[in-house]
């Protein structure tokens, strides 16, 4: 195995489809905004339910 495999296994996956393998949750038009106050802010999903397929 090269180096660059070792660092980086997916290198020939989409971004997408590491996405879909690992079942995260589909942020997109899909999350909403906690301030919390400390000039950090939490951006948290609305539907857990809804995963990239």
């Amino acid at each position: 195995m090269s180096r660059n495999y070792l660092a980086y296994p997916h290198q020939n996956e989409s971004f997408y489809d590491i996405l879909k393998k690992k079942k995260a949750i589909d942020l997109r038009n899909n999350f909403y905004i906690v301030d919390l106050g400390n000039g950090y802010e939490d951006v948290l999903p609305i539907d857990t339910n809804k995963k990239f397929k």
